[in-house]
Protein backbone atom coordinates (compact mmCIF):
# COMPACT_ATOMS: atom_id res chain seq x y z
CA UNK A 1 0.00 0.00 0.00
CA UNK A 2 2.90 2.33 -0.69
CA UNK A 3 0.67 4.95 -2.39
CA UNK A 4 -1.24 5.73 0.80
CA UNK A 5 1.73 7.83 1.89
CA UNK A 6 1.22 9.96 -1.22
CA UNK A 7 -2.44 10.83 -0.66
CA UNK A 8 -1.77 14.27 0.74
CA UNK A 9 0.69 15.02 -2.07
CA UNK A 10 -1.85 14.26 -4.78
CA UNK A 11 -3.39 17.74 -5.07
CA UNK A 12 0.06 19.27 -5.56
CA UNK A 13 0.50 17.42 -8.86
CA UNK A 14 -3.08 17.78 -10.07
CA UNK A 15 -3.63 20.76 -12.32
CA UNK A 16 -6.99 21.18 -14.03
CA UNK A 17 -7.98 17.51 -14.41
CA UNK A 18 -11.48 17.14 -12.96
CA UNK A 19 -12.79 14.10 -11.10
CA UNK A 20 -16.16 12.78 -12.20
CA UNK A 21 -18.09 9.51 -12.02
CA UNK A 22 -19.45 7.23 -14.74
CA UNK A 23 -22.29 4.75 -15.20
CA UNK A 24 -24.25 3.10 -18.01
CA UNK A 25 -28.00 2.83 -18.48
CA UNK A 26 -28.46 -0.95 -18.56
CA UNK A 27 -26.22 -1.43 -15.54
CA UNK A 28 -28.01 0.95 -13.16
CA UNK A 29 -31.41 2.16 -14.38
CA UNK A 30 -33.87 -0.72 -14.26
CA UNK A 31 -37.61 -0.41 -15.11
CA UNK A 32 -37.08 -0.59 -18.89
CA UNK A 33 -39.96 -1.59 -21.16
CA UNK A 34 -37.60 -2.51 -23.98
CA UNK A 35 -35.62 -5.71 -24.50
CA UNK A 36 -31.93 -5.52 -25.36
CA UNK A 37 -29.47 -8.08 -26.68
CA UNK A 38 -28.22 -8.37 -23.09
CA UNK A 39 -31.67 -9.24 -21.73
CA UNK A 40 -31.87 -12.02 -24.32
CA UNK A 41 -28.29 -13.15 -23.67
CA UNK A 42 -28.58 -13.53 -19.89
CA UNK A 43 -31.86 -15.39 -20.32
CA UNK A 44 -30.62 -17.75 -23.04
CA UNK A 45 -27.36 -18.60 -21.27
CA UNK A 46 -28.70 -18.62 -17.69
CA UNK A 47 -26.80 -15.65 -16.31
CA UNK A 48 -28.26 -13.41 -13.63
CA UNK A 49 -31.05 -11.26 -15.11
CA UNK A 50 -30.73 -7.48 -15.10
CA UNK A 51 -33.99 -7.04 -13.13
CA UNK A 52 -34.19 -3.44 -11.86
CA UNK A 53 -30.42 -3.04 -11.73
CA UNK A 54 -29.56 -0.35 -9.13
CA UNK A 55 -33.03 1.22 -9.29
CA UNK A 56 -31.54 4.46 -10.59
CA UNK A 57 -34.71 5.06 -12.61
CA UNK A 58 -36.49 5.84 -9.34
CA UNK A 59 -33.54 7.09 -7.26
CA UNK A 60 -31.58 9.32 -9.62
CA UNK A 61 -32.20 12.43 -7.52
CA UNK A 62 -30.66 10.74 -4.48
CA UNK A 63 -27.74 9.50 -6.58
CA UNK A 64 -27.04 12.93 -8.04
CA UNK A 65 -27.28 14.55 -4.63
CA UNK A 66 -24.58 12.16 -3.40
CA UNK A 67 -22.48 13.06 -6.44
CA UNK A 68 -22.97 16.77 -5.72
CA UNK A 69 -22.04 16.29 -2.07
CA UNK A 70 -18.86 14.52 -3.17
CA UNK A 71 -17.95 17.74 -4.96
CA UNK A 72 -17.95 16.36 -8.48
CA UNK A 73 -19.29 18.57 -11.25
CA UNK A 74 -19.09 16.05 -14.11
CA UNK A 75 -21.10 12.89 -14.69
CA UNK A 76 -20.92 10.40 -17.54
CA UNK A 77 -23.93 8.21 -18.32
CA UNK A 78 -25.50 6.53 -21.33
CA UNK A 79 -28.90 6.75 -22.95
CA UNK A 80 -30.73 3.47 -23.40
CA UNK A 81 -31.65 3.11 -27.07
CA UNK A 82 -34.27 0.55 -26.04
CA UNK A 83 -35.87 2.96 -23.55
CA UNK A 84 -36.29 5.53 -26.33
CA UNK A 85 -37.60 2.95 -28.86
CA UNK A 86 -38.60 -0.06 -26.75
CA UNK A 87 -40.60 -2.17 -29.18
CA UNK A 88 -39.69 -1.35 -32.78
CA UNK A 89 -37.61 1.02 -34.86
CA UNK A 90 -38.65 4.68 -34.61
CA UNK A 91 -41.66 3.96 -32.43
CA UNK A 92 -40.77 6.57 -29.82
CA UNK A 93 -41.75 6.12 -26.18
CA UNK A 94 -42.47 9.54 -24.69
CA UNK A 95 -41.95 8.28 -21.14
CA UNK A 96 -38.45 7.26 -22.11
CA UNK A 97 -37.81 10.63 -23.74
CA UNK A 98 -39.11 12.45 -20.65
CA UNK A 99 -37.03 10.34 -18.27
CA UNK A 100 -33.78 11.66 -19.74
CA UNK A 101 -35.14 15.23 -19.77
CA UNK A 102 -35.88 14.84 -16.07
CA UNK A 103 -32.48 13.32 -15.43
CA UNK A 104 -30.64 16.07 -17.32
CA UNK A 105 -32.66 18.82 -15.65
CA UNK A 106 -31.79 17.34 -12.27
CA UNK A 107 -28.08 17.24 -13.09
CA UNK A 108 -28.01 20.79 -14.42
CA UNK A 109 -29.93 22.08 -11.39
CA UNK A 110 -27.15 20.62 -9.25
CA UNK A 111 -24.48 22.28 -11.43
CA UNK A 112 -23.26 18.92 -12.77
CA UNK A 113 -22.20 18.76 -16.42
CA UNK A 114 -23.54 15.72 -18.31
CA UNK A 115 -21.26 13.68 -20.58
CA UNK A 116 -23.64 11.45 -22.55
CA UNK A 117 -22.82 8.16 -24.28
CA UNK A 118 -25.15 7.21 -27.11
CA UNK A 119 -24.36 3.49 -27.14
CA UNK A 120 -23.06 1.35 -24.28
CA UNK A 121 -23.49 -2.23 -25.58
CA UNK A 122 -27.28 -2.55 -25.19
CA UNK A 123 -28.54 -2.88 -28.75
CA UNK A 124 -32.35 -3.17 -28.99
CA UNK A 125 -33.29 -6.77 -29.72
CA UNK A 126 -35.18 -5.85 -32.92
CA UNK A 127 -31.90 -4.68 -34.45
CA UNK A 128 -30.33 -8.10 -33.87
CA UNK A 129 -32.37 -10.31 -36.19
CA UNK A 130 -31.79 -12.24 -39.43
CA UNK A 131 -33.11 -9.17 -41.27
CA UNK A 132 -30.97 -6.60 -39.37
CA UNK A 133 -27.94 -8.45 -38.11
CA UNK A 134 -26.72 -5.96 -35.50
CA UNK A 135 -23.16 -4.72 -35.93
CA UNK A 136 -22.60 -7.24 -38.75
CA UNK A 137 -24.99 -5.39 -41.06
CA UNK A 138 -23.97 -2.16 -42.76
CA UNK A 139 -27.52 -0.88 -42.29
CA UNK A 140 -26.72 -0.45 -38.58
CA UNK A 141 -24.63 2.60 -39.50
CA UNK A 142 -27.75 4.41 -40.72
CA UNK A 143 -29.88 3.15 -37.82
CA UNK A 144 -27.34 4.51 -35.34
CA UNK A 145 -27.14 7.79 -37.26
CA UNK A 146 -30.92 8.33 -37.20
CA UNK A 147 -31.13 7.45 -33.51
CA UNK A 148 -28.27 9.86 -32.74
CA UNK A 149 -29.90 12.68 -34.69
CA UNK A 150 -33.02 12.22 -32.61
CA UNK A 151 -30.95 12.45 -29.42
CA UNK A 152 -29.16 15.61 -30.59
CA UNK A 153 -32.47 17.24 -31.49
CA UNK A 154 -34.12 16.24 -28.22
CA UNK A 155 -31.32 16.94 -25.75
CA UNK A 156 -28.84 19.11 -27.62
CA UNK A 157 -29.62 22.25 -25.63
CA UNK A 158 -28.81 20.41 -22.38
CA UNK A 159 -25.86 18.25 -23.47
CA UNK A 160 -22.63 19.69 -24.89
CA UNK A 161 -20.40 16.61 -24.44
CA UNK A 162 -21.35 13.49 -26.40
CA UNK A 163 -19.70 10.10 -26.76
CA UNK A 164 -20.80 7.93 -29.65
CA UNK A 165 -19.88 4.32 -28.84
CA UNK A 166 -18.41 2.82 -25.69
CA UNK A 167 -15.57 0.30 -26.08
CA UNK A 168 -16.04 -0.98 -29.64
CA UNK A 169 -13.03 -3.23 -28.95
CA UNK A 170 -14.99 -5.13 -26.28
CA UNK A 171 -18.04 -5.49 -28.50
CA UNK A 172 -15.95 -6.83 -31.37
CA UNK A 173 -13.71 -9.19 -29.38
CA UNK A 174 -16.21 -10.50 -26.85
CA UNK A 175 -19.53 -10.16 -28.65
CA UNK A 176 -18.47 -11.01 -32.19
CA UNK A 177 -14.90 -12.27 -32.06
CA UNK A 178 -12.20 -14.50 -30.65
CA UNK A 179 -12.94 -14.02 -26.93
CA UNK A 180 -16.66 -14.77 -27.47
CA UNK A 181 -18.22 -14.27 -24.04
CA UNK A 182 -20.65 -11.32 -24.40
CA UNK A 183 -23.91 -10.58 -26.19
CA UNK A 184 -24.82 -11.22 -28.95
CA UNK A 185 -22.35 -14.15 -29.16
CA UNK A 186 -22.06 -14.21 -32.96
CA UNK A 187 -18.40 -15.07 -33.04
CA UNK A 188 -15.88 -15.62 -35.81
CA UNK A 189 -12.69 -13.93 -36.93
CA UNK A 190 -14.54 -12.37 -39.87
CA UNK A 191 -17.31 -11.06 -37.61
CA UNK A 192 -14.74 -9.62 -35.23
CA UNK A 193 -13.34 -7.28 -37.86
CA UNK A 194 -16.65 -6.61 -39.61
CA UNK A 195 -18.36 -5.48 -36.39
CA UNK A 196 -15.40 -3.21 -35.61
CA UNK A 197 -15.56 -1.68 -39.09
CA UNK A 198 -19.24 -0.83 -38.86
CA UNK A 199 -18.84 0.62 -35.36
CA UNK A 200 -16.11 2.89 -36.68
CA UNK A 201 -18.26 3.95 -39.65
CA UNK A 202 -21.21 4.60 -37.33
CA UNK A 203 -19.06 6.75 -35.05
CA UNK A 204 -17.58 8.60 -38.03
CA UNK A 205 -20.94 9.42 -39.62
CA UNK A 206 -22.43 10.66 -36.36
CA UNK A 207 -19.35 12.53 -35.15
CA UNK A 208 -18.75 14.23 -38.49
CA UNK A 209 -22.38 15.33 -38.71
CA UNK A 210 -22.46 16.62 -35.13
CA UNK A 211 -19.36 18.78 -35.50
CA UNK A 212 -20.75 20.31 -38.68
CA UNK A 213 -24.24 21.02 -37.36
CA UNK A 214 -24.05 21.49 -33.59
CA UNK A 215 -22.20 23.53 -31.02
CA UNK A 216 -20.55 21.05 -28.67
CA UNK A 217 -17.96 18.31 -28.29
CA UNK A 218 -18.03 14.66 -29.37
CA UNK A 219 -15.69 11.67 -29.26
CA UNK A 220 -15.31 7.89 -29.35
CA UNK A 221 -14.60 5.91 -26.16
CA UNK A 222 -11.77 3.41 -26.67
CA UNK A 223 -10.61 0.94 -24.03
CA UNK A 224 -7.00 -0.13 -23.68
CA UNK A 225 -4.86 -2.20 -21.38
CA UNK A 226 -1.13 -1.61 -21.22
CA UNK A 227 1.15 -4.47 -22.35
CA UNK A 228 4.50 -4.15 -20.60
CA UNK A 229 7.41 -5.85 -22.39
CA UNK A 230 8.87 -8.45 -20.04
CA UNK A 231 12.30 -8.01 -21.61
CA UNK A 232 13.87 -5.44 -23.89
CA UNK A 233 13.61 -7.88 -26.79
CA UNK A 234 9.82 -8.05 -26.25
CA UNK A 235 9.32 -4.34 -27.00
CA UNK A 236 8.26 -5.02 -30.63
CA UNK A 237 5.64 -7.48 -29.36
CA UNK A 238 4.32 -4.86 -26.97
CA UNK A 239 4.00 -2.31 -29.76
CA UNK A 240 2.30 -4.90 -31.95
CA UNK A 241 -0.22 -5.74 -29.23
CA UNK A 242 -0.96 -2.05 -28.70
CA UNK A 243 -1.60 -1.73 -32.44
CA UNK A 244 -3.98 -4.70 -32.32
CA UNK A 245 -6.01 -3.19 -29.47
CA UNK A 246 -5.69 0.58 -28.96
CA UNK A 247 -4.53 1.20 -32.53
CA UNK A 248 -7.34 -0.85 -34.03
CA UNK A 249 -9.72 2.02 -33.24
CA UNK A 250 -7.45 5.00 -32.60
CA UNK A 251 -5.50 4.80 -35.86
CA UNK A 252 -8.59 5.07 -38.10
CA UNK A 253 -9.92 8.25 -36.47
CA UNK A 254 -6.49 9.92 -36.16
CA UNK A 255 -4.83 8.70 -39.37
CA UNK A 256 -7.67 7.39 -41.56
CA UNK A 257 -6.44 3.78 -41.75
CA UNK A 258 -5.97 0.64 -39.71
CA UNK A 259 -2.54 -0.25 -38.29
CA UNK A 260 -0.41 -2.09 -40.85
CA UNK A 261 -0.54 -5.33 -38.87
CA UNK A 262 -4.34 -5.45 -39.32
CA UNK A 263 -4.55 -4.59 -43.02
CA UNK A 264 -4.89 -8.21 -44.16
CA UNK A 265 -7.94 -8.71 -41.93
CA UNK A 266 -9.76 -5.40 -42.36
CA UNK A 267 -11.80 -3.62 -45.02
CA UNK A 268 -10.11 -0.52 -46.50
CA UNK A 269 -11.87 2.77 -45.90
CA UNK A 270 -13.14 4.72 -48.88
CA UNK A 271 -11.93 8.29 -49.34
CA UNK A 272 -15.28 9.62 -48.11
CA UNK A 273 -15.09 7.37 -45.05
CA UNK A 274 -11.57 8.60 -44.32
CA UNK A 275 -12.76 12.21 -44.45
CA UNK A 276 -15.55 11.42 -41.99
CA UNK A 277 -13.23 9.48 -39.66
CA UNK A 278 -10.61 12.21 -39.57
CA UNK A 279 -13.26 14.83 -38.79
CA UNK A 280 -15.40 12.85 -36.36
CA UNK A 281 -14.13 13.90 -32.94
CA UNK A 282 -13.10 16.86 -30.83
CA UNK A 283 -11.77 14.76 -27.95
CA UNK A 284 -10.76 11.17 -27.16
CA UNK A 285 -12.28 8.99 -24.44
CA UNK A 286 -9.97 6.35 -22.98
CA UNK A 287 -11.12 3.59 -20.62
CA UNK A 288 -8.24 2.01 -18.70
CA UNK A 289 -8.25 -0.54 -15.90
CA UNK A 290 -5.21 -2.82 -15.89
CA UNK A 291 -1.96 -4.03 -17.46
CA UNK A 292 -0.17 -7.26 -18.34
CA UNK A 293 3.29 -8.48 -19.28
CA UNK A 294 4.05 -9.67 -22.79
CA UNK A 295 7.17 -11.74 -23.56
CA UNK A 296 9.27 -12.69 -26.59
CA UNK A 297 6.79 -15.44 -27.53
CA UNK A 298 3.74 -13.16 -27.22
CA UNK A 299 2.67 -14.87 -24.01
CA UNK A 300 0.55 -12.67 -21.72
CA UNK A 301 1.20 -12.91 -17.98
CA UNK A 302 0.93 -11.09 -14.67
CA UNK A 303 3.13 -10.67 -11.60
CA UNK A 304 2.53 -12.54 -8.34
CA UNK A 305 3.18 -9.28 -6.47
CA UNK A 306 0.35 -7.43 -8.18
CA UNK A 307 -2.82 -7.05 -6.14
CA UNK A 308 -5.69 -8.82 -7.90
CA UNK A 309 -9.19 -7.37 -7.71
CA UNK A 310 -12.33 -9.46 -7.40
CA UNK A 311 -12.43 -9.52 -11.21
CA UNK A 312 -10.05 -12.23 -12.40
CA UNK A 313 -8.78 -10.05 -15.25
CA UNK A 314 -8.09 -6.85 -13.30
CA UNK A 315 -4.84 -6.26 -11.41
CA UNK A 316 -3.73 -3.08 -9.65
CA UNK A 317 -0.99 -1.83 -11.97
CA UNK A 318 -0.62 1.94 -11.65
CA UNK A 319 2.66 1.96 -13.57
CA UNK A 320 0.69 0.81 -16.62
CA UNK A 321 -1.66 3.80 -16.46
CA UNK A 322 1.33 6.13 -16.61
CA UNK A 323 2.92 4.18 -19.48
CA UNK A 324 -0.31 3.99 -21.48
CA UNK A 325 -0.78 7.75 -21.47
CA UNK A 326 2.91 8.29 -22.16
CA UNK A 327 2.50 5.99 -25.16
CA UNK A 328 -0.53 7.95 -26.43
CA UNK A 329 1.40 11.19 -25.86
CA UNK A 330 4.48 9.94 -27.74
CA UNK A 331 2.83 8.05 -30.61
CA UNK A 332 -0.53 9.74 -31.14
CA UNK A 333 -1.18 13.21 -29.78
CA UNK A 334 0.00 15.84 -27.35
CA UNK A 335 -2.85 18.26 -28.00
CA UNK A 336 -6.18 16.47 -28.54
CA UNK A 337 -8.21 16.67 -25.31
CA UNK A 338 -8.40 13.32 -23.51
CA UNK A 339 -10.95 12.22 -20.94
CA UNK A 340 -10.23 9.09 -18.93
CA UNK A 341 -13.80 7.89 -19.24
CA UNK A 342 -13.58 4.80 -17.00
CA UNK A 343 -11.10 3.67 -14.35
CA UNK A 344 -11.83 1.59 -11.26
CA UNK A 345 -11.90 -1.85 -9.68
CA UNK A 346 -14.24 -4.23 -7.82
CA UNK A 347 -13.40 -4.47 -4.13
CA UNK A 348 -12.00 -7.79 -2.90
CA UNK A 349 -13.25 -7.85 0.69
CA UNK A 350 -15.20 -5.34 2.79
CA UNK A 351 -17.97 -3.77 0.66
CA UNK A 352 -17.92 -0.44 2.55
CA UNK A 353 -14.39 -0.08 3.97
CA UNK A 354 -12.92 -0.51 0.47
CA UNK A 355 -9.23 0.08 1.18
CA UNK A 356 -8.19 -1.81 -1.95
CA UNK A 357 -10.17 0.60 -4.11
CA UNK A 358 -8.72 3.62 -2.31
CA UNK A 359 -5.26 2.22 -2.99
CA UNK A 360 -6.17 1.66 -6.63
CA UNK A 361 -7.59 5.14 -7.17
CA UNK A 362 -4.86 6.96 -5.26
CA UNK A 363 -2.10 5.14 -7.11
CA UNK A 364 -3.62 5.56 -10.58
CA UNK A 365 -4.38 9.23 -9.97
CA UNK A 366 -0.85 9.81 -8.73
CA UNK A 367 0.77 8.18 -11.78
CA UNK A 368 -1.51 9.96 -14.27
CA UNK A 369 -1.25 13.41 -12.73
CA UNK A 370 2.52 13.04 -12.33
CA UNK A 371 2.71 13.20 -16.13
CA UNK A 372 1.42 16.79 -16.04
CA UNK A 373 -0.09 16.48 -19.52
CA UNK A 374 -2.30 19.50 -20.18
CA UNK A 375 -4.50 17.61 -22.63
CA UNK A 376 -5.73 15.07 -20.03
CA UNK A 377 -8.81 17.00 -18.98
CA UNK A 378 -10.83 14.67 -16.78
CA UNK A 379 -10.99 11.38 -14.88
CA UNK A 380 -14.28 9.47 -14.47
CA UNK A 381 -14.19 6.81 -11.78
CA UNK A 382 -16.03 3.60 -12.64
CA UNK A 383 -18.47 3.52 -11.12
CA UNK A 384 -20.72 5.85 -9.16
CA UNK A 385 -22.89 2.93 -8.02
CA UNK A 386 -22.62 -0.79 -7.53
CA UNK A 387 -24.35 -2.18 -10.58
CA UNK A 388 -25.17 -5.05 -12.91
CA UNK A 389 -21.76 -6.22 -14.10
CA UNK A 390 -22.64 -8.08 -17.31
CA UNK A 391 -21.88 -11.83 -17.11
CA UNK A 392 -20.92 -11.43 -13.44
CA UNK A 393 -24.38 -10.21 -12.50
CA UNK A 394 -24.18 -8.53 -9.10
CA UNK A 395 -21.09 -10.41 -7.90
CA UNK A 396 -18.56 -7.68 -8.69
CA UNK A 397 -19.07 -4.24 -7.18
CA UNK A 398 -17.24 -1.37 -8.86
CA UNK A 399 -19.21 1.41 -7.16
CA UNK A 400 -17.91 4.06 -4.82
CA UNK A 401 -21.47 3.98 -3.43
CA UNK A 402 -22.77 0.65 -2.14
CA UNK A 403 -26.25 -0.46 -3.21
CA UNK A 404 -27.99 -2.72 -0.72
CA UNK A 405 -30.15 -4.85 -3.03
CA UNK A 406 -31.75 -6.61 -0.06
CA UNK A 407 -32.84 -3.39 1.65
CA UNK A 408 -34.79 -1.25 -0.82
CA UNK A 409 -31.66 -0.34 -2.79
CA UNK A 410 -30.27 1.72 0.09
CA UNK A 411 -27.25 3.85 -0.88
CA UNK A 412 -24.22 3.74 1.44
CA UNK A 413 -21.14 5.79 0.45
CA UNK A 414 -17.91 3.80 0.73
CA UNK A 415 -14.49 4.85 1.97
CA UNK A 416 -13.48 5.48 -1.65
CA UNK A 417 -16.34 7.97 -1.97
CA UNK A 418 -14.98 9.94 0.99
CA UNK A 419 -11.44 9.66 -0.36
CA UNK A 420 -12.53 11.27 -3.62
CA UNK A 421 -14.58 13.87 -1.76
CA UNK A 422 -11.49 14.91 0.24
CA UNK A 423 -9.34 14.75 -2.87
CA UNK A 424 -11.66 17.09 -4.79
CA UNK A 425 -11.89 19.51 -1.87
CA UNK A 426 -8.12 19.66 -1.50
CA UNK A 427 -7.60 19.99 -5.25
CA UNK A 428 -10.12 22.81 -5.58
CA UNK A 429 -9.08 24.66 -2.45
Amino acid sequence: MKYFALLFALPSVVSSMFIGAATSSLQIEGHNKGITIWDEFVYDYHYHPVCNASNHFLQYDEDFELLREMGSKEYRFSISWSRIMPFRWMEIDQEGIQFYHNLLDNLLAKNITPFVTLYHWELPHYLNTPEINGWLDKKIVDYFFEYSLLMFEEYGDKVKYWMTINEPLTTSLQGYGETCSFAPLKCSRENQFLSAHYQLLAHAKVGHYYLNHHDGEIGLVINSNWFEPKTKSAIPNSVEMMDKTLGWFLNPILFGSYPSILLDDTIPFTEQEKIQLLNSYSFLGINHYTSYYIDDENNISTDANWLQSKANWLYVTPFGARKLFQYIHDYYTTTIPIYITECGMPQVKDPILDLDRVHYLSSYLYEITSLSYDNIKGFFVWSLLDNFEWTQGYNESFGIIHVDYENDYERIPKLSYYFLKDYIQLKDA
